[in-house]
């Protein structure tokens, strides 16, 4: 039995597991590399510290959001590609994917290195910040081709078959961050400097144990001249079937900016320091619901592929009820402890009283995202990225950007954090409805298929 057919035959749900458990434990990993630095930064550097890093959270978004387009859009070509059996068209799509990569996460290094005081300045950066804010900012940004590298081969060796192997990929970097984040910010007293290239040597290590992986011919990748011939069709197809990851990235790091202008005139430092603090455990709550996404993708690309299509919705309708149940679990942690968790990020009173309301507005309704995530990774992939691009620049951009303008209005700074749950409500409503038209026109095909092949036999 091919590894290809492995997708197309046997149990569904341990198939899912097989996949998504390592995916969403390497998305969790991915997120220490930010909360990990905020947790040192935080108990020995102080408030405004805390904020620097905050201030800076476009930055990381921006350096992802061209690393997941390529991945994430190659990725999933490479799955449809394996469904039908198309090895070069396989091998073509890594090398495209990793070129892109290479191009983008380059020029954005310049870009950011060039117009950091600027960046910064729109990024709604503080008096008091500004100092942690830039000394964290110009090393960080030298790690985007690294970053972009690591979720690149991640992405590839697990819809190669290997989920543990693409696990370890971020793992290695992760491991590596944290204890250098002991050694340079606790024991050393490096501050912020020491918590942003301790996530750089991170970011290198699990790059470099990527390019061992392909090399070693660990992957469904094979290497040839051929797969590092640049192709303008393929690469447009990847952006495109990825670009939806560029737009929710891109969406994050600009509502970041517009919470933390927000939260300054409300709050000052505390309130944006809490929304470090709240971006953080949001990163850490959507983290299982993000891995469950990116599991399913090889099995719903590989079923596409090979005209499987309700497989492909059995494998939706029991991700979605996996991913729901996951988050509550870890909703629930956050809605009961939301003093306990602000306190591990070192919170003062004023931090508190700001936090805790806010923690739980932010998070209300936060169970609903496994469906809606789940639904975007659905159709990119298909390869049908119209969708999930409607749906996630909807979602993070049409309704979130104006409701955190809005709302402090009429509630005040609580008003702020009550954007986001609305927002996803919406969204829930037209990812329902999105589904089901895909769903009536699978099915559709499905009894053609059939069909053919009955007229065929005869």
């Amino acid at each position: 039995m091919s590894e290809a057919s492995d997708f197309t035959k046997g149990k569904l749900f341990p198939m899912i597991l097989k996949f998504s458990i390592p995916a969403a434990v390497s998305l969790l990993i991915t997120a220490i590399y930010n909360i990990v630095d905020r947790i040192f930064v935080g108990n020995f550097n102080g408030t405004s510290a805390l904020a620097g890093l905050s201030i800076c959270f476009p930055l990381s978004y921006m350096m992802m959001a061209f690393g997941l387009t390529c991945s994430a859009g190659g990725a999933s070509l490479f799955s449809l590609f394996a469904g039908k059996g198309e090895q070069k068209n396989m091998n073509r799509s890594f090398g495209n994917a990793l070129i892109l990569v290479i191009v983008f996460e380059l020029l954005l290094t310049v870009f950011l290195l060039i117009f950091a005081d600027p960046l910064l300045k729109v990024f709604g950066v503080t008096e008091t910040a500004y100092d942690y804010a830039i000394e964290y900012y110009r090393i960080v940004a030298l790690g985007c081709l690294f970053q972009g590298l690591t979720q690149l081969f991640c992405d590839f060796v697990r819809v190669s078959g290997r989920p543990v192997l693409g696990m370890c990929v971020t793992g290695i970097g992760a491991v590596t961050n944290i204890i250098l984040d002991a050694v340079f910010v606790a024991f050393l007293g490096w501050g912020v400097a020491g918590a942003a290239w301790a996530t750089v040597i991170g970011q290198v290590l699990s790059a470099l144990f990527g390019v061992f992986l392909v090399v070693k011919g660990l992957t469904k990748v094979e290497l040839e001249r051929e797969t590092f011939r640049f192709d303008l069709r393929l690469s447009s197809q990847i952006v495109s079937c990825g670009f939806a990851f560029w737009i929710s990235q891109v969406a994050m790091g600009l509502i970041s900016l517009v919470y933390n202008s927000q939260l300054g005139i409300y709050g000052g430092d505390e309130a944006i320091s809490v929304y470090a603090v709240v971006a953080s455990i949001m990163t850490f709550v959507i983290m299982p619901a993000s891995g469950i996404s990116q599991g399913i993708q090889p099995i719903l690309g590989n079923n596409f592929g090979a005209g499987k299509y309700r497989r492909v919705m059995g494998a939706l309708y029991l991700a979605s009820a996996l991913s729901v149940g996951v988050t509550c679990i870890i909703w629930i942690l956050v809605m009961v402890f939301p003093a306990q968790i602000l306190l591990l990020f070192g919170a003062t009173e004023e931090m508190l009283e700001i936090g805790v309301p806010g923690l739980r507005t932010n998070f209300c309704i936060t169970p609903i995202l496994g469906f809606v995530m789940l639904v975007t990774t659905f159709f990119q992939s298909l390869a049908k990225p119209l969708p999930s691009i409607i749906i996630t620049f909807l979602r993070q951009i049409l309704f979130l950007i104006p409701f955190i303008y809005l709302f402090p209005v009429l509630w005040g700074i609580n008003g702020i954090f009550a954007a986001q749950p609305v927002s996803d409500g919406v969204a829930l409503l037209l990812c329902i409805g999105l589904v089901m038209l895909e769903r009536r026109q699978l099915y559709r095909l499905e009894a053609a298929s059939g069909r053919g092949q009955s007229l065929g036999a005869v």
